[in-house]
């Protein structure tokens, strides 16, 4: 130890905070967190077989941070500057956190990873099926954004969600301005606070507001949002937060790697479960991995108890910092595990079994998946990328073809795409959607999947026909008898017929992105069917603002029935010159001659890209009315 450093071990504070070693090379080698830093250093550095005395550390760095936020920026810290010697749960999948973006109109998302991105984070929440159902209402309630698209507020017409009840629409300024949507944003975010009086009373001047200016339509609106609010604070599915819970925590060494497993209970209900693995490259205690873990997991919500199997040093400290953030006690108590509940021991035993399961047949990769669709479909060359398109409609209209993609051994939701053309028939739907696709597609599959039988096969093969010769195949997904949802088997081009294998991941997989075919395409149908007249009354009366039109379509329901108003129902509404134009616009419109503006549907994303939460969609509670 040089003279320097034990001059500046001399000088540091008493105080709590973080602090940050240093070698020669300026690299960091390890971040902490103690109550009194000085102290704290001392025993890494003169405690008898200390490790971190014999690194070769050159410079001791201090960031003081006596407040509440020190396990916030402890774990930003660490994800920002990754230590050499500290462990990160960077990459870890953590329990489901909602979060709002940082963006002029800032989007409500789900995800399992925590990124320093400016955002900010809610959570964490469970069960994750409640998540769904959480993520549902939000969506519903307060109308945030969820579309990939740039916007300004400049867009003449809304998309799709907005007249779904699912978006206010701030991509059109005289519908939702940036200030009006600012309120809708802190309305999420007082929800997520769990800020219930400060939420309830904002609603409130907001419905006395609009009730004061006669804006009854308004006070409806808010009053709805305030209705439902309070349900869901008293509906038992969606209490998700996890301030009464409990936490066990287990912490073990194999082979140079560091296993926490955690399990979180309600009562006896088990309410999430996780295994993280870190990587053990310094020869540190457990006590040591599980403090640091601890000090990082936590860094947004906390249960009422957290029970561990081991002391860690600051433990108390911890306790404390928890407690004074969430305001209210946070015990941390040392449970050993032959002591435990018996619900957390078999939650333990249960938890272990699934990830030692999960290393003995881990999931098929990449490249094992394409030898089984070489194997099991009889394909000359391995595909990188597959291609699956389906067709959905109702009685032969509305017609909409759409595309999913697997490539690499992942699904390309950014690469789907869907059409929808002028047709009645739906193989030529199908041929007409393939070839839209093969017009533009600069990234050829190695594999075309139908969702359909040999009718829809050959379809396909028609609309391929007109792009020359091909170097891919083309197989048709089958579907069973009265059973829409499954398949049977699966038909090469030449007519060779493979049953379904269930134990088959290469035809699972073949079966998952039918599923994401299927579901674009009948998501994109239902927008179409439930939106369409909201288009064609703006084609009709675009002069109009979608408030007036919107109260056109309240009052008399259907286009049909405007047409068969007569001049002084618009006049009363409008005014004797707007009702006038009103009533000739809407007679001399003719689908014949005027070809209605297009519904306008944008790409829709729940979760955050790099998340992992997928499988995080909104779920809607159907067994009670909601908003």
């Amino acid at each position: 130890m040089t003279k320097d450093l034990l001059l500046q071990i001399e000088d540091l504070p008493e105080d709590e905070g973080i602090f940050s070693f240093y070698n020669e090379q300026k690299q960091l080698l390890y971040v902490g967190v103690a109550k009194n830093i000085k102290e704290e250093a001392d025993k890494f550095f003169f405690e008898k077989n200390s490790v971190l005395n014999r690194l070769n550390i050159a410079e001791i760095k201090i960031i003081k941070s006596a407040n509440a936020n020190l396990i916030k920026f402890f774990a930003e810290t660490i994800r920002r500057k990754k230590p050499l010697y500290n462990i990160s749960l960077c990459e870890q999948k953590l329990y489901p956190h909602l979060k709002i973006t940082r963006e002029k109109f800032p989007r409500l998302l789900v995800t399992r990873k925590i990124e320093t991105d400016e955002a900010d984070y809610f959570g964490a929440f469970l069960p994750e099926t409640g998540v769904r159902f959480l993520l549902d209402f939000l969506n519903r309630a307060f109308r945030l954004r969820n579309c990939t698209v740039s916007i300004d507020g400049n867009f003449p017409l809304p998309c799709t969600q907005f007249y779904e009840k699912r978006c206010v629409a701030p991509c059109v300024k005289n519908i939702c301005d940036e200030t009006a949507y600012g309120e809708f944003v802190q309305l999420v975010r007082l929800f997520l606070e769990d800020r219930q009086v400060d939420l309830e009373k904002f609603l409130h001047q907001k419905i006395e507001s609009a009730a004061e200016n006669l804006d009854f339509e308004t006070a409806t609106f808010w009053r709805d949002i305030l209705l439902g609010v309070q349900s869901t604070w008293r509906e038992r599915d969606l209490q998700l937060r996890l301030e009464d819970a409990i936490d066990s925590l287990e912490i073990t060494e194999k082979n140079q790697e560091i296993f926490i497993y955690l399990v979180t209970q309600r009562g006896i209900k088990i309410l999430g479960k996780r295994v993280f693995v870190f990587e053990k490259n310094i020869n540190f205690a457990l006590e040591i991995f599980m403090s640091q873990f601890l000090w990082q997991f936590y860094q947004f919500h906390a249960p009422k108890e957290i029970r561990v199997t081991l002391d860690f040093p600051n433990r108390d400290f911890l306790s404390g910092v928890l407690s004074r953030r969430e305001n209210r006690k946070i015990k941390i108590n040392i449970v050993q595990p032959d002591n435990q509940k018996i619900t957390t021991e078999r939650a333990f035993g249960r938890t272990k079994f699934e990830f030692n399961f999960r290393q003995i047949k881990p999931p098929s990769g990449f490249t094992d998946i394409q030898k089984e669709l070489v194997k099991e479909f009889n394909l000359k060359c391995p595909p990188k990328r597959i291609e699956c398109f389906d067709v959905a409609h109702i009685s032969g209209t509305n017609f909409v073809a759409a595309k999913a993609v697997w490539a690499n051994g992942e699904f390309l939701a950014s690469e789907y795409q869907f059409w929808v053309f002028e047709e009645n028939n739906e193989l030529k739907m199908l041929e007409k959607g393939i070839e839209k696709s093969f017009e533009t597609n600069e990234k050829m599959p190695g594999l075309v999947l139908i969702d359909g039988g040999k009718p829809q096969l050959n379809a396909a093969l028609n609309a391929l026909e007109k792009f020359g010769q091909r170097k891919f195949p083309l197989i048709a997904a089958v579907k069973p008898p009265r059973l829409h949802n499954e398949v049977s088997h699966f038909i090469a081009e030449n007519g060779e017929i493979f049953d379904m294998k269930p134990g088959s991941d290469a035809m699972q997989l073949l079966v998952h992105l039918r599923d994401e075919a299927h579901e674009l395409a009948n998501r994109v149908h239902r927008t179409l069917r439930d939106t369409t007249h909201f288009y064609e009354l703006a084609s009709i009366l675009p002069d109009l603002s979608e408030k007036e039109r919107s109260s056109l379509l309240q009052k008399f329901g259907t286009i049909k029935k405007l047409k068969q108003t007569i001049q002084n129902d618009f006049v009363e509404m409008f005014g004797s010159e707007k009702g006038k134009n009103i009533f000739v616009a809407l007679n001399s419109f003719s689908l014949d001659k005027n070809l209605p503006l297009k519904s306008l549907i944008v790409p829709i994303r729940y979760d955050d890209e790099n998340g992992e939460a997928k499988d995080l969609q909104p779920l809607r509670l159907r067994y009670k009315k909601r908003l």
